[in-house]
Parts: structure tokens; sequence; C-alpha cells
């Protein structure tokens, strides 16, 4: 210390400069090691520059070393190593880390007791180390860890799990490991464990480590059930670009033989998206013996198939939208017997509904459900054209009327030049197709014109009138009696409706946090008129219906919006916010010439109907729509839906449906958050009049962070049995169990 005190006063100044900032160039002093610097961030210029931050630190300018202690933070990128001790050569980025040793960059984390990393080409070595990667929430561990790349890594003797914490709930453990981030690891002589007791073990394994869109196998699932015994499920992934992709899915079951599945989607922008899957069992070993044991409704041998898939597209740059939904399957068992799995029912209608927020048919359906729609919309017309297409499983298609296509353009009101009237006109082309029956094309053009009056803002009058002109030409084969025929056919109709607006705001709250509540209803009063009409000699598929309408229609319709204000944006500004959150519709008609007629006295007053909608909050729902015949004070429709959930995770959802055409339905779905990972779930379809439950399922299910199960119990017209699902975090449905 005398003799640095002793140095001239052009050595302090160079002491001081390399004290104080650092190696932004290799240090120059005639002694071997310089002085301790102390708490400062030291750069230096080792290809590229590299930032040194410690309680101490040393250079030896012989071997051109770094040696960093106490609280040590080298970062170089986006490469960081922290540790107790830190030795880093400055010619070859060679850094030998030891106490507390962590090594981190955007996916991963690398810990250890101790490393030797070269961070220009980031190899090296890890003692007692683990590897968190990121983006799939893997742990890797092993006595000593090969860094043979960025994202490559060697362990003779290994574990990993997706599970948090010291001591996870499951790992596989193996000699030899090879792991690629963003790619796949492989082990030799794996064992799955359990709390580290040995369960199951294959002599390789394979598993993905990525999350990226990458080709390659993905997680493999099992399972084992009385009706299709053993079933392996292996999917392959197949990028396409980075638009588009494809899974192909081979599902083998040791009773049912082959399955083959094939999931095409593509996502061109959030507007533009479709997602394809196809099934197709070749032969069914099992036909026989599930229709012999009344399982099966025929006996399916060859050939099962089920296709399914949506799509939205946007067209023409952006001016026409396309939604299709495809729905058709081989037979009216295939859905029932294929719920479970990565090609089931399940699995595809929940694909399907978080891509599109479109659910398929219920399984239980055995008419599908097909449409594709072209549209487009201007500020004064509207045009679609599409097909709807029923696929009747039971065998009976021939019969089923379909639309190929329909086509509709229709013109919105508008103002005819500076008069006070109102043009608009509806427009249709229907060509309707089956294998056996009538079929034809049936056209429509309906101009209207209207007169909206209004009173002072009190009263509000609008007479309409519409004139409907319909073009056929029917082709009717033996089956159907009508005659082969093309003509027109033609009808009007009048109404008007006058109603009045009424409003009052109620003021709650105080000045500080006010809360308003607005009550506005609207009474109406609606005449419609339409002719009646001879058409014995117009073919079935053309005629509009020969009753004559002349009804006198009244209501009222409510709604309640709430008005709060709160602060938003950045600088706390308070604005207002509003929440419509009750609507309730009430309506009548009466029958003037069932009046007129007086055969009975009651006859002509029509249903009284209620609609009502309520939604106070995110998480309560209710919905009814009630109809009571005033004759007899019966009920002919009631509908109830009330969804509740709460930030625990239970929820409710009962759905019952009641009309006097013979439905008489509750549908209940409940989910029971026992705890924060346990819940229990039950679903039931009840039929009233058939006193029938459609569907009973029980369920039991645990989620942990990294793995979770669940247990049902199904009970329905079809099957009965118990299921068991394992999932693994980072591989999903892994074991599946019935019986």
């Amino acid at each position: 210390m005398l003799a640095i005190r002793r140095v001239s006063l052009f050595g302090k100044i160079l002491l001081l400069l390399a004290g104080v900032a650092g190696v932004f160039c290799l240090p120059l002093t005639a002694s071997a090691i310089t002085m301790p610097q102390t708490g400062t961030l030291t750069r230096i210029d080792a290809q590229g520059p590299v930032d040194i931050r410690a309680d101490k630190v040393f250079y030896n300018e012989k071997t051109a070393t770094y040696t960093a202690e106490g609280e040590v933070e080298i970062a170089r990128g986006g490469t960081r190593l922290m540790a107790d001790k830190v030795s880093l050569n400055a010619n070859t980025l060679v850094a030998e880390a030891q106490g507390r040793v962590r090594l981190s960059n955007a996916s991963q984390v690398i810990t250890g007791k101790s490393m030797v990393v070269d961070l220009n080409n980031s190899t090296g070595k890890i003692y007692d180390g683990r590897i968190f990667i990121k983006t799939t929430n893997y742990y890797i561990t092993g006595g000593e860890i090969a860094k043979t790349g960025d994202e490559t890594y060697h362990i003779q003797r290994g574990t990993f799990t997706t599970c948090d914490g010291a001591d996870p709930a499951w790992q596989v453990s193996g000699k030899d490991m090879k792991v690629t981030v963003e790619g796949y690891g492989t082990v030799e002589d794996a064992a799955f464990r359990v709390k580290d007791f040995p369960i199951l073990w294959t002599p390789y394994m394979v598993f993905p480590a990525k999350s990226q869109r990458q080709s390659g196998l993905l997680a493999p699932s099992f399972g084992q059930g009385q009706r299709d015994g053993f079933s392996f499920s292996l999917p392959y992934y197949q990028t396409l670009g980075d638009s588009q992709d494809m899974t192909f899915i081979l599902n083998y079951y040791t009773k049912r033989g082959v399955d083959l599945g094939l999931e095409y989607r593509y996502a061109l922008d959030d507007q533009s998206k479709g997602m394809f899957m196809i099934d197709w069992m070749p032969h069914d070993d099992n036909g026989d013996a599930l229709f012999n044991e009344g399982e099966s409704s025929q006996v399916y041998d060859n050939n099962r198939y089920w296709f399914r898939g949506m799509a939205d597209q946007k067209l023409f740059n952006g001016t026409m939208d396309l939604k299709a939904n495809i729905d058709l399957v081989s037979d009216p068992d295939y859905l029932r017997e294929f719920t479970f799995g990565y090609s089931g029912y399940n699995a595809s209608d929940r694909r399907l509904f978080e891509w599109f927020g479109r659910n398929l048919d219920p399984n239980t359906s055995t008419v599908r459900t097909n449409t594709i729609n072209l549209s487009r919309s201007w500020s004064s017309s509207t045009f679609n054209a599409g097909i709807l297409y029923y696929d009747d499983t039971t065998g009976n298609n021939d019969y089923v009327l379909q639309s190929l296509p329909s086509i509709t353009f229709d013109a919105t009101t508008q103002q005819l030049g500076n008069t006070a009237f109102y043009f608009g006109m509806g427009s249709s082309f229907t060509y309707y197709y089956r294998e056996k029956g009538s079929t034809g094309a049936i056209s429509d053009v309906a101009p209207y014109i209207s007169l909206p009056l209004n009173f002072n803002d009190y009263i509000e009058f609008e007479p309409s009138f519409t004139w409907r002109q319909r073009f056929y030409a029917v082709d009717t084969d033996d089956l159907s009696g009508d005659p082969q025929s093309t003509g027109t056919n033609q009808v009007y109709n009048f109404s008007a409706t006058a109603s009045t607006y009424l409003y009052r705001v109620f003021e709650f709250g105080s000045a500080e946090d006010p809360f308003k509540i607005k009550h506005a209803y609207r009474p109406f009063v609606t005449y419609d008129y339409r002719p009646s009409l001879a058409e014995n000699d117009i073919p079935d598929l053309a005629q509009f219906g020969s009753e004559r309408t002349n009804l006198l229609s009244y209501g009222i319709k409510n709604t309640l919006t709430s008005k709060t204000m709160a602060p938003t944006g950045e600088n706390g500004a308070m604005e207002a916010s509003y929440r419509e959150f009750l609507r309730l519709n009430l309506y009548q008609s009466f029958d003037v010439d069932a009046y007129r007629t007086d055969v009975d006295a009651d006859a002509y007053w029509g249903e009284i109907t209620m609609a009502l909608e309520f939604l106070p909050t995110d998480k309560l729902y209710f919905q009814n729509t009630t109809s009571v015949d005033p004759n007899d004070g019966t009920f002919t429709r009631a509908d109830f839906l009330t969804r509740a959930s709460d930030s625990r995770g239970d929820s409710i959802t009962l759905d019952y449906r009641y009309d006097n055409d013979g439905v008489n339905q509750l549908n209940t779905w409940i989910k029971v958050a026992l705890t924060q990972e346990w819940y229990a779930g039950f679903i039931n379809r009840h039929d009233f009049d058939g006193e029938i439950d459609f569907q009973t399922q029980y369920e039991l299910g645990y989620q942990s962070q990294c793995w979770g199960f669940k247990a049902y119990y199904v009970d329905d017209i079809t099957q009965r049995g118990f299921f068991i699902v394992f999932s693994l975090g980072g591989f999903g449905d892994i074991l599946t169990f019935s019986q």
C-alpha cells in the first residue's frame, strides 16, 4: 500500500480511472493484480461488452482473468450469470462459478452448486444442477449436466418433471437423458415415479420440450375399457408454414382395430381461420358383439367415419364473410361410442368452441346440421348465399328436405326521395332437394313501403304494406301426388304499429359516489292483416298457407340501465359506466276474425307471453320466456335458464324447457370447488313426461399445478360405465380407463 501511495500524480489518475470506469479497455498497470473494486459496475470489452457487478472485482493481467466475489452478477447480451464467486477469462469467456450459481436467459434458468460455462458458445458443465425451461414449465435435474449447446443438454443420471417445488408429485428418472429446448427430450431406462416411488418403467421414452409450433410427435395417451379394450393414441404434429398446420392421429383399440385421424388448421388472421377434422375406422372388429349386447342399433363392420369442422373467412379483400359448420357421421352410434380421447366428441367440440364460439350438435342428436353461408353488407342492402344440409344418421336421409342453395338479397329501409315514405325489399331464391319426394325452386320478391309518423315526440305511428310475389318450378314423383307445375303465387300483408317512449331516472348514492338507474319503457300496439288464399292448385312446396291473418297485438318493452362513475385511465379521470341489467317484455294478441265469428267467446284472445333477462353481475344470469293461454290458464311454454358462479370456481346452470308439443325437460350442470384443487361435478338431463334420465353423470376431479385426474360415472340411454382420465402437465390426458 505504501508503494502505491508514492506513485506519481499521473499514475494516481490512471488507477482512479480504472477503478471508477472499469475496463472499457484492458488495464495497463505495471502490477500483476489490480486493487479490488468494491460494489461497482465493471464493463470489459471481451468479444463484445460484458458487465460485471460484485462486492469485489480483481483483475490478473498475466492470465487476463477477472475474479469477482460476493453477490456476483455477470451480464452478456441476454445471458446473466450469478454466483458467490466467479472467475472469468477475458480472452476465452470461460467462467468458473461457485456457490448459489444461477445462469439464465429468455427461455431457461440453470441453478447448481458450481458451474463451468463458455459464455461465447453456451457450453459447459453444471454440478448438482437444475434446469428450468420456462415455456413448458419443465424442471430437469442431474448430478452432472453437460450443456452441449445454447438449447441442448446431456444428463447421465437425471430426472424431469413439470411440478414446482423441491418435492415434486411426480417425476421421470433415467440414466441417459438428452434434451433440446423447443424440441424433444429422450430418456433411456426411464421410470415414472410418484413421490420417488417407481410406478412404470420403459427402456426408452420421448417427451416434448417445446411450446413453439414445431413438427414432431406429441404426447401419446393410453386407455383401457370394456368396449374398446386397450387403446393407444399417438398424434404427430406437422407445421405447414406460419399460418397452417396438421395433426395426424393413430388410434389403436385391441378390440376394435385401427382408427386414423387427421386435423387441419389454418389461421390467416383473427377473422380468417378454419379447423377441420376427420376420423376413419376401416373395419370395426367389435361391431357384431356390440350389436348382440344391445350397445349398437345396427351392426357396424366397415367404414365408420366422422367429418367435422368450422371456418370463419374474410373474402375479396374483406368485403365478404364466409361461415361454415360441417358435421357428417357414418352412423347414429359413432359419437356416443367415441366420446373421450384426442379424437373424441368432447375434445372436438371443446376445440371448435374455443376457436369459433360455436358448438356441434349434441352427440345424442341423430340429425347433424351442416351450414355454409356467404354474406356481404352494404350501407343500403345485404346479400346472403348458402346451403343448409341435414344429415339424418338413422338412414332416412332420402326424405329430408335440403336447401341447396338458398340466396337472399334484401334492400334495407330507405327514404323515397324527399317524400315521407320509406321503401325496402326482401328477395330470396331456394332450391329444395331430396332423394325421394317433391323438389323444386322457389323464388320470392317482397317489396314494402312504410310511412313513419311522429306526433310531437309523444306518439310514433308507422303503417306499412308488403306485396310478396312467388315464382316456383316444382318437380314431383309418385310419392307426392302434387302436380308437376311451374307458376306464380302472391299475397299481400298490411301492418301498422303505434308506440311511445317514456323513461325516468332514479338517483341513488351521493355526490361523491353517484349511482343512477334509468327505467325506460315502450308500450306498443300492432295490427296485422293478410287475406286468405285459395291454394288447392298450388304444390305444397310452394304454398304460403291458406289461413287469413287479422290480428291486433299489444305489449310493453322495459329496460333498466345503471350508471356509475369510476376512475379510469392513467390520470384517474372519472368516467361513466353503463350496464343494461334487466329487460322485460310483455305482449299478447287478439284475433279479430275469431271475435267476429263468435264461435268460441274466449278463443280470440291469444297467449300472454313474458320474456325476461336479468344480469345483475358478470357471475349471475337469469332468462325466462313464459306463455300462458288465458282461455284455460295453462302454460303453453315455459323456458327458464339460470347461470351462477363465484370466484371460488363453483358454478350451477339450470335449463328447463316446456311446451305443449311434448317437451318437458330439465338440464342441470353443477360444479363445486371442494378445495383449491378438488372439485365435484354433476350433469343430468331429465324428461318429466317420460320419467327418464337421458343422461346422468357424476364427476370427481383433482387438478394440481402439474397433474390431475377426473373420475366419471355416466349413465344414459345408450351406455353406463366408469371412466377415469389422468393428465400430466405438459402432456395432457395420457391415461383413460373405462368399465
